[in-house]
């Protein structure tokens, strides 16, 4: 046995794990639990080999919504095996029985695809919400967004005010979920006032400085109805300035309006607005922003696609 034999021995499981009787979502599910390994990772990985599978069609599999047919797709379940540590035909021998031609799979959620082109491997979304995270609102699209943030006079952010109009894209939709991603691990707290639709759950999530919660729309859509959305989040007392705020979209929307209201006590030196095609990108299409009478700036971009846009702004004092 040469070195590289030795090599694949030792990279092989000593006791192939087969899933006896479970399906190939059930098997693909328990093997990314037993090794620690996140959807977003596990597409990084295959990435890595050249082979490109979005984690939403990752999560279709393992939740049994889709099952991999195609030469592709196949090629990935042999790669995973290999990531996964599992022996050969593992899981490739659970795709002996596949559904038959004709019958109606789920669609792909457009917004979760959305979501895993423009969320990189670690990004807020993903360490508060797992593997969920690219199932964010599935059954929705959003149309439009207006946000407003009112920064105190320490400079940190200390209010938002969002509202949404979405459309349900399947019947049965019955809450919109939000998270937004604090800058200050201290944050002791956050309170969440609902203007329209009905607060059904909050999670603070301190350790990941993250709020999350459910709005609810007070009964299930039907597919192609629209409904709107409003609440201010209000942060508790801190004092680790901010310097930008972003929103991530998925998809392209009719809308986005993002409005900055700076403390007269604490105004910027310069603002600018920019736009990034994912989250490992750098901020480009940089256009500086003047403060009106009322201290705010906003941006409005003319065609709003999929991609997070943002404003940032130097502190007093603070270097370039």
């Amino acid at each position: 046995m040469n070195q590289r034999d030795h090599q694949q021995a030792a990279d092989r499981p000593e006791e192939p794990e087969r899933p006896g009787e479970a399906t190939f979502g059930e098997a693909l599910r328990e093997a990314l639990k037993r090794r620690g390994l996140s959807l977003q990772r596990l597409h990084h990985h295959l990435g890595e080999r050249g082979i490109s599978v979005s984690p939403v069609t990752l999560s279709h599999w393992q939740r049994g919504r889709s099952q991999p047919e195609r030469g592709q797709s196949l090629r990935a379940v042999a790669e995973i095996e290999v990531i996964l540590h599992l022996a050969p035909g593992t899981l490739q021998s659970l795709l002996a029985h596949r559904r038959p031609r004709g019958r109606a799979l789920a669609p792909p959620d457009r917004a979760a695809d959305g979501l895993s082109r423009v969320l990189s491997p670690g990004a807020p979304l993903e360490r508060a919400l797992g593997a969920d995270a690219y199932r964010f609102n599935e059954g929705l699209v959003t149309l439009s967004v207006q946000e407003t943030v009112h920064l105190d006079e320490h400079g940190c952010i200390a209010r938002y005010t969002v509202g949404h109009v979405v459309r349900a894209v399947r019947d049965g939709v019955r809450h919109l979920t939000a998270h937004h991603n604090l800058d200050d691990p201290d944050t002791p707290s956050v309170q969440v006032t609902v203007g329209c639709g009905r607060l059904e759950t909050l999670s603070f999530r301190q350790e990941v400085s993250s709020a999350i919660f459910d709005i609810g729309f007070g009964r299930a859509l039907r597919r192609g109805e629209t409904a709107i959305i409003d609440y201010t989040l209000d942060i508790g007392p801190r004092w680790k300035p901010s310097g930008h705020h972003e929103r991530t979209l998925p998809v392209p929307v009719r809308q986005y309006l993002l409005h900055i209201f700076f403390h007269p006590r604490h105004l910027p030196s310069a603002v600018h607005g920019y736009y990034r095609h994912n989250s490992q990108a750098q901020p480009g299409e940089i256009r500086p922003l003047g403060l009106d009478a009322s201290h705010s700036v906003h941006i409005l971009p003319a065609k709003c696609h999929a991609g997070i846009y943002g404003i940032a702004w130097r502190r007093p004092g603070q270097a370039d």
